[in-house]
């Protein structure tokens, strides 16, 4: 029997305890942890949910019941009892089916509102704060940060080679609390002595030992996206449950644990590792803040999570843009180091590297391989009414096909592109705007993200003059701020006259274009606005929804293409501009077609995408 004693609340040094005697083996231990003093106001002692939580993988490994002093909160125990004891004591040999001597308390505790996540600063947490950092479910964006000391940092190899285990600790603390700073949010320090002073295994129930902390402090949060481990919803596994990472079953665990007063949401469950790597290659401080390391405070490049994030962005082609935080000369250098420790996770079966083998053996990387496509099966169709293009395997930095890249067209499109990343970079996204009536019917009032929304979703050349008048106070000198840009950029063929790309001096080329793009890729509002297909604006109780009418991301149209994420189409007379992205297999591509030639109701641009977009992701069809 495991004995949880009554839980209390002790403050000392700007630290507050939340603490509770627990008497296991005859011997009576205290299990805490604590937080800054400023959040006592949120502990939880009239029940000892968290407690329960840390305790329970104990008590199953080590065949014991547990009794409860104080009381449980009615819906996680009957999801206890009724669903995660019986479904792990089943597939697991060596789990007892623990039996919980406990009274229930129906009264709710009510919570703050706050939503939380972890930020260990791992791929998965990036993941989490990449959707759900100024996301459109404004409501459920994350507002406070928790550092879990409670025993992540003790199974890595910090004290190896003579470190100081405990500087190295203190070193990736700060640099979390960094990118809490720069990320304008509370951030909470979580130490514990569970994992130190209890037969606890982390490294096979840490969500457990991760929520007891944020179970403790149930009144500040009503919702906590915990980051999925990077075995997708489809790997689902109870098999030797005892003996295997609870990632393999985490989706029965966080649902289980999940009551209405807090959800435990498992962000990024339905992607596999390297599929939230591609997810994050464009955020900006995931490029300047991840750490993956098993033994240091910087990326080490040698410890096997570091190699597999290598391998990753090495697959993914994105190894430059993490050169703050890797040594990417090094990895270029030692390449056949790397694979080989590829080749020997595949051989053992390592589900999380296996989608990094496949794409390097469909690359032909590996030794005795080769490629299972090449650019050289692509069929281009020279009688495309397209004047010129660039389809671009983005991914891989391979250009696919190309036609007269260097030719200037109009700008139609492509302007209103540098027009929305540009009010982006603006800082002036929440500026609110006041409408004119023929502008959107019913809403008289919206924030700049609003009509960089409606911007891209539509092609309205009212939204791309409004952006202009709101963030430069005129239209001209907006036009001043979209031509530094394309110099800083580096565009040397590129000119605006007007936001909207009209007028006889707004002009570009598909090479300049696809820098544009790549350059924006690396915002990750502008990508999350640019995947937008439908998007609603509110008003003094009036509702507007934006929907997409682009062919090409209309699964109904002739001209669909399910690959398609985003495509912004432009027109001036007789002649169009598209410009689309496409996903297929992790790899992202991205085509510029430019001075496609149009008659009356030929629909040549959505013709031509459709088309040469087909062909460089089939290129044996």
């Amino acid at each position: 029997m495991i004995t949880i004693g009554i839980p209390k609340i002790t403050k000392k040094n700007k630290r507050a305890r939340l603490s509770c005697e627990i008497e296991m083996n005859n011997e009576i231990k205290e299990l805490w942890f604590e937080v800054e003093d400023k959040y006592a106001g949120y502990l939880v002692k009239d029940r000892c949910d968290a407690f329960l939580i840390a305790l329970l993988p104990i008590a199953m490994r080590n065949q014991k019941d547990l009794y409860c002093i104080a009381p449980v909160s009615e819906e996680l125990l009957m999801n206890l009892r009724t669903q995660l004891i019986p479904a792990l004591a089943k597939n697991g040999s060596n789990l007892y089916k623990t039996r919980i001597s406990v009274d229930e308390i129906k009264k709710p505790i009510g919570n703050g509102g706050a939503v939380g996540t972890g930020l260990s600063r791992g791929i998965n947490s990036m993941h989490v704060l990449s959707n759900f950092i100024d996301s459109e479910y404004k409501t459920l964006d994350v507002t406070h940060l928790l550092i879990n000391d409670i025993g992540a940092y003790d199974l890595t190899g910090y004290s190896e080679g003579g470190k100081d285990a405990e500087e190295i600790k203190q070193n990736c603390i700060n640099e979390s609390r960094k990118l809490a700073e720069e990320l304008d949010l509370d951030c909470l320090t979580i130490t514990s002595n569970l994992v130190k002073d209890f037969p606890s295994k982390y490294s096979l129930d840490h969500i457990f030992n991760n929520l007891f902390p944020v179970f403790g402090l149930q009144k500040m949060f009503k919702m906590y996206y915990y980051a999925s481990s990077g075995i997708p919803y489809e790997k689902f596994s109870l098999e030797n449950c005892d003996r295997s990472d609870c990632a393999n079953y985490e989706l029965l665990i966080t649902s289980a644990l999940s009551t209405s007063n807090l959800r435990i949401i498992l962000e990024g469950g339905e992607k596999d590792r390297l599929e939230k790597t591609a997810d994050i290659v464009h955020y900006s401080l995931a490029q300047k803040y991840l750490h993956v390391c098993l033994t240091d405070s910087k990326n080490c490049n040698t410890c096997r999570k570091c190699m597999r994030t290598l391998l990753s962005l090495d697959a993914l082609g994105r190894l430059d843009y993490f050169s703050q935080v890797f040594d990417t000369d090094y990895y270029k250098k030692n390449r056949k180091t790397y694979i080989s420790f590829l080749e020997k996770s595949h051989q053992q079966g390592d589900k999380i590297s296996e989608p990094i083998y496949q794409i390097f053996k469909q690359k032909g990387l590996l030794p005795n391989s080769a490629p299972e496509i090449t650019e050289e099966n692509i069929n281009f169709d020279a009688n495309i009414n397209t004047s010129s293009l660039i389809i671009k395997n983005h991914t891989s930095g391979k250009i696919l096909m190309k036609k007269q890249p260097n030719e200037i067209f109009p700008a139609v499109g492509v302007a209103k592109i540098m027009t929305a990343l540009i009010a982006l970079e603006s800082g002036k996204t929440q500026l609110a705007i006041n409408l004119p009536e023929s502008f959107l019917e019913g809403i008289s009032k919206a924030t700049v993200y609003d009509i960089v929304n409606v911007l891209m979703i539509s092609r309205s050349n009212d939204a791309a003059n409004i952006i202009a008048e709101a963030v430069a106070g005129s239209i001209e000198d907006f036009v001043k701020l979209m031509n530094e840009k394309s110099k800083e950029l580096k565009l040397k063929n590129t000119n605006f006259e007007l936001p909207t790309g009209l007028g006889s001096n707004s002009q570009t080329t598909a090479e300049d274009t696809v820098k544009l793009m790549e350059y924006s890729f690396k915002n990750p509002h502008f990508c999350k606005i640019y995947k937008t297909l439908s998007y609603t604006i509110t008003s003094n109780d009036s509702t507007k929804t934006i929907n997409t009418v682009t062919p090409l991301l209309m699964p109904k149209s002739k001209y669909y293409v399910p690959e398609c994420i985003a495509a912004k189409v432009g027109s001036i007379g007789k002649f169009g501009n598209v410009i689309a992205v496409a996903e297929k297999n992790a790899n992202v591509y991205l085509a510029v077609l430019l001075g496609i030639k149009e008659e009356d109701k030929t629909q040549n641009k959505f013709k031509d995408a459709k088309a040469l977009l087909d062909a460089a992701m089939n290129p044996y069809l």
